[in-house]
C-alpha cells in the first residue's frame, strides 16, 4: 500500500509540476507571427519599472548566436555555438536551465556575427531549426541544412539539406502542414515541404536578374497574405526582387523589383496589415521604405505602390511595429537618426525623437500598448506606443554585450534580452 500512494503521490507531483511550467510559461511559435507585424500578444503587463528595471529571473552563458527564442509549456528553444559547433537547445523557461542540447552542425559561423542566425519555429510537438551553413566555404552562398526535432527530447524525426536548403537570417513560415523556407541558390528561392515527412512539394526558380551572380533568400522572413480568398507568401530575394509566391501551387504571380537596393537586400521583414504590405531596409547609406495595396486580378494578385520614402521608416534590422494605423521604427531624422511613428495610409511623420540614443540599426517590439525598445549604448527602454508622441516609462542597462541586437522578445509575461553570448529573463508582468 505504501509504494501504491508513493507512486500515486509522485505522478501527481510531477502532473501538478508540469501544470506549474504551463501556467508559468506561455506559447510563442514564432518570434515574428505570420503576417509579420512585431507585436506580441500578451496582456497585464507592467507599465512603470523600478530605477534598476524590472525583476531578473535569470541570466545564462548561452553561446554565441542572434536566434530567437520559441516557447511551449514552460520550456524555451533556441539555437546556439559552443566551440565552434552549432547546437539546437531547451531551456526551463523558469529557471534557465538546460533541459536537453543537440548537435545540429559540428562548424561554426562567423558571417557577419558568430553562431546561428536563423530562428526556430514551433509546432505542436516538434521544433523546427536551421544552421548556417554555406557552400564550399563562400558566404554569400547560403545553403543552411533544416532539422525537424521532437520538442519533448530534441531527438531527430527529419532533415534535409540537398532536395532543398534554406538562407541566412530569413525565419521559415508554417502554414497548415506545410512548411516553407526561402533558400540558397537561383533554383531554391522559395520552397514548400511536408512539414511532418520534409517531402518536398514544390520550389520556386527565381527567373529575374537580381543584380547578383549568388541568389538566395534575404534575411527578411517569409510572411503569409490571402488577398481575396488568393494565398501568396512573399519572399525577399537577394539583392532587388521582392516576390509574391501563391502559397498552393508555388506560381510566381507578382515580382517587385528594388532599383536601389542595400548591398545584403532587405533584412527587415514585410509586414501585411489587411490588403497593405510595408517593406523597410537601410544599409551602407542605402535606404528606403515602401508601401502596396494588393488586389486580386483574373485569378492572381497584383500590387500597386501607395507610396515610399527615403528617410522615414528606414530600419536596417528592425522589423517595424504597426498597431491602429501607426507604424512604428526608426529613421532618418534633420540632422541624426531617429525613432520614428508614421502613418501607415499615407507614410506622413506623425513624430519622431532624434537623440544620440537611436539609429537605424536600433530594435523594438510593442506588446500591450508599450514599445520596448533597444538604445544604440543598450539600454532597454519602456515607452507608450502612442501616435501622439514619445512617452518613455522607465530604462536600464542589462549589463551584456548586445553587437547587432536581437529584438526585445517577450511572451509569458516575461521579457528575453539576447546579446552576443548571454540569454537575460526579466518579469514584465504583474504577479
Amino acid at each position: 500500500m505504501t509504494t501504491r500512494w508513493t507512486v500515486i503521490l509522485t505522478v501527481v507531483i510531477a502532473l501538478s509540476a508540469d501544470l506549474y511550467a504551463q501556467e508559468a510559461g506561455g506559447y510563442l511559435e514564432r518570434f515574428l507571427p505570420s503576417d509579420g507585424n512585431n507585436i506580441y500578444q500578451e496582456k497585464g503587463l507592467l507599465r512603470t519599472w523600478p530605477k534598476e528595471g524590472p525583476a531578473e529571473l535569470w541570466r545564462i552563458h548561452i553561446g554565441y548566436g542572434k536566434c530567437a527564442i520559441v516557447e511551449s509549456h514552460g520550456r524555451i528553444y533556441t539555437a546556439t555555438e559552443q566551440e565552434k559547433k552549432q547546437y539546437a537547445v531547451c531551456l526551463d523557461a523558469l529557471t534557465g536551465k538546460t533541459i536537453w542540447q543537440k548537435l545540429l552542425l559540428p562548424k561554426g559561423n562567423s558571417h557577419v556575427v558568430k553562431g546561428p542566425v536563423n530562428s526556430p519555429l514551433l509546432d505542436g510537438d516538434y521544433v523546427y531549426l536551421f544552421p548556417y551553413d554555406c557552400l564550399n566555404g563562400d558566404l554569400w552562398e547560403p545553403r543552411c541544412p533544416c532539422f525537424c526535432l521532437r520538442a519533448a527530447d530534441g531527438s531527430e524525426v527529419w532533415k534535409e539539406d540537398k532536395a532543398f536548403n534554406v538562407s541566412e537570417g530569413s525565419t521559415a513560415l508554417i502554414v497548415g502542414d506545410v512548411l516553407y523556407v526561402g533558400g540558397g541558390g537561383r533554383d531554391c528561392a522559395l520552397a514548400a515541404v511536408d512539414k511532418l515527412t520534409g517531402k518536398l512539394r514544390w520550389k520556386v526558380e527565381e527567373d529575374r536578374d537580381t543584380g547578383s551572380k549568388h541568389v538566395f533568400g534575404t534575411g527578411a522572413s517569409l510572411v503569409q497574405q490571402v488577398v481575396e480568398g488568393i494565398p501568396q507568401i512573399i519572399v525577399s530575394v537577394y539583392k532587388n526582387d521582392l516576390v509574391g509566391v501563391h502559397a498552393g501551387s508555388g506560381k510566381i504571380m507578382w515580382h517587385w523589383p528594388i532599383t536601389n537596393s542595400t548591398a545584403s537586400g532587405m533584412v527587415p521583414t514585410p509586414v501585411v496589415v489587411g490588403q497593405k504590405v510595408f517593406i523597410s531596409a537601410s544599409q551602407m547609406g542605402v535606404a528606403y521604405s515602401m508601401c502596396f495595396e494588393m488586389a486580386a486580378h483574373d485569378g492572381t494578385i497584383v500590387p500597386k505602390l501607395l507610396y515610399e520614402d527615403k528617410r522615414l521608416q528606414c530600419n536596417a534590422y528592425h522589423t517595424p511595429s504597426i498597431i491602429e494605423g501607426a507604424v512604428f521604427g526608426f529613421g532618418r531624422g534633420q540632422e541624426h537618426d531617429a525613432m520614428q511613428c508614421t502613418s501607415l495610409s499615407d507614410g506622413k511623420l506623425l513624430w519622431q525623437e532624434e537623440t544620440p540614443d537611436w539609429n537605424r540599426e536600433r530594435q523594438l517590439t510593442i506588446a500591450d500598448g508599450l514599445i520596448f525598445a533597444i538604445t544604440r549604448k543598450d539600454d532597454v527602454v519602456l515607452l507608450e506606443a502612442s501616435r501622439t508622441g514619445y512617452k518613455e516609462l522607465g530604462r536600464f542597462n542589462p549589463g551584456i554585450k548586445l553587437g547587432i541586437p536581437q529584438q526585445p522578445m517577450i511572451v509569458g509575461g516575461r521579457l528575453f534580452i539576447r546579446g552576443d553570448d548571454t540569454l537575460v529573463c526579466y518579469q514584465i508582468a504583474g504577479q
